[in-house]
């Protein structure tokens, strides 16, 4: 998916809304505060889209709140539009390259980058853990040989580290 696309499924606000609802509340919704699956929408002119309050505790939620998105002003396609931009990026973003193509300061995108890599740990509802067979680079492990005077250890392919 390119961003011409990602802009094409999510047009709108209401559009980001639904998509992480449907990804944070897979069984149903459900209020973070106490649990509690029973809930409604509220609406009107003082309500903000999105906004629900449980019928157990009584307390009002959205799908950001007790998340890294929680209370913050950035609207929820560029939050959308960062996570987009750290997977599909093989090597991470540094923050200033994130605050350019998002269009936030510096340090708010090394925030945003913060909180989308909390989301993404192998403890958050958003990801499964990797499990099975996980596939890696060549990679050699341990640290350099000790020093010993006048022998030069081999380097690279030639260690016998496995």
């Amino acid at each position: 998916m390119n961003i011409d696309q990602l802009r094409q499924r999510f047009p709108n606000e209401q559009a980001c809304r639904s998509f992480f609802e449907s990804v944070m509340w897979q069984k149903g919704r459900y209020c973070p505060h106490c649990r509690a699956e029973k809930s409604w929408l509220l609406k009107g002119s003082s309500a903000r889209s999105g906004l629900y309050q449980c019928s157990q505790c009584g307390r009002q939620f959205t799908v950001t709140t007790k998340t890294p998105m929680h209370s913050t002003k950035l609207p929820l396609w560029k939050w959308l539009l960062a996570m987009y931009y750290m997977v599909n990026s093989s090597k991470g973003v540094s923050s200033v390259f994130l605050a350019r193509w998002v269009g936030i300061s510096q340090k708010s995108a090394w925030k945003l980058g913060h909180a989308i890599r909390q989301m993404m740990a192998p403890d958050s509802r958003l990801l499964p853990a990797l499990s099975g067979i996980v596939e890696l680079d060549e990679k050699y492990i341990g640290g350099k040989p000790r020093f010993e005077n006048g022998i030069t250890h081999k380097r690279g392919k030639g260690t016998k580290k496995q």
